[in-house]
């Protein structure tokens, strides 16, 4: 229930007030919370959307009676989950999300505002998605069972298949004060999801960790290699050519690397000329593929590049 208030807590009153009403049944299982411009506000869980009616109860079927934002409610939705001032958070938005407590993050959409080719900023929001995060503690034993003594691999996924959650534990496996020979870690958290760190007291990565919050990946992780000295640098969804290059130096001083990255197989992942050129370069030595949103967390395999 917690993570769903981090979730909710920066919501206008109106519906923080609605949703912090959930069953806890329910509010446990909620795994987005999407607002769109005109339309339902939905409930996402393993089983199913569920809807809110007028009244604020939860149900199964979008009848008319269901609670809908309209266009004003969704701009001030937007301004109070950017704590009341959208110029700080400017570029994240421009980049599509705003960071939550906890590790919860915020997906918007709306109208982009274009300078010199870039997306410079977003106005005339439509839509907002709410991604609760949650800690599993133990959700990576599948795969330091299976993975041997390799610190070096690519965990490959789905949306919602539970890839930061992972990365959470197993910073918490290597780095954390259970482990009895604990390795120095550095979570290069660009989007402040991981660690959850830049807004205060964060999530547990392990007391050995050293957090990079909201670093761009690329120059967090040149900066940890020449500052921090970890023996393991952790990294979201990478993918960039500048991501690339700097992995590939950090890798030529010693450093082992556990990150993730979108998709369903490997053959899809090597697809992406940066990813591959990674993988031909040895920085991954294997690959965890997960099952997906239906079972997050869950190893579906894992194969040798």
């Amino acid at each position: 229930m917690k993570e769903f208030l981090n979730a909710i807590g920066l919501l206008p009153e109106y519906y923080k007030n609605i949703l912090s009403r959930i069953p806890e049944s329910i509010a446990t299982e909620v795994k987005e919370i999407r607002f769109r411009n005109g339309g339902v506000i939905t409930l996402s869980c393993a089983g199913g959307n569920y809807y809110l009616t007028t009244s604020g109860k939860p149900t199964l079927t979008c009848f008319d009676n269901v609670l809908k934002t309209d266009d004003k409610q969704l701009q001030e939705i937007v301004f109070c989950l950017s704590r009341r001032s959208l110029h700080t958070y400017q570029d994240m938005i421009a980049k599509g999300y705003i960071p939550l407590r906890g590790g919860c993050k915020a997906g918007v959409a709306g109208r982009a505002v274009m300078k010199n080719g870039s997306v410079y900023s977003v106005s005339s929001f439509n839509s907002v998605n709410i991604r609760v995060a949650r800690e599993f503690y133990g959700c990576s034993e599948n795969i330091l069972q299976n993975i041997g003594d390799c610190r070096s691999f690519l965990i490959i996924g789905t949306p919602l298949s539970g890839k930061t959650t992972l990365l959470r534990d197993l910073c918490r496996h290597y780095s954390g004060k259970n482990s009895p020979s604990p390795l120095k870690s550095a979570v290069i958290d660009e989007r402040d999801e991981i660690a959850s760190l830049s807004f205060g007291c964060g999530l547990d990565v392990g007391e050995h960790t050293d957090v990079l919050a909201l670093y761009p990946k690329a120059v967090g992780t040149e900066i940890a290699v020449r500052t921090l000295s970890p023996d393991i640098i952790v990294l979201d969804e990478i993918g960039g050519e500048d991501e690339a290059k700097s992995l590939l130096s950090a890798v030529n001083t010693g450093v082992e690397v556990i990150a993730t990255a979108h998709g369903s197989c490997v053959d899809e992942v090597l697809k992406r000329p940066n990813i591959k050129c990674l993988v031909d370069a040895g920085v991954f030595k294997k690959a965890v593929i997960l099952k997906g949103k239906s079972e997050p967390c869950k190893v579906k395999g894992i194969v040798d590049f």
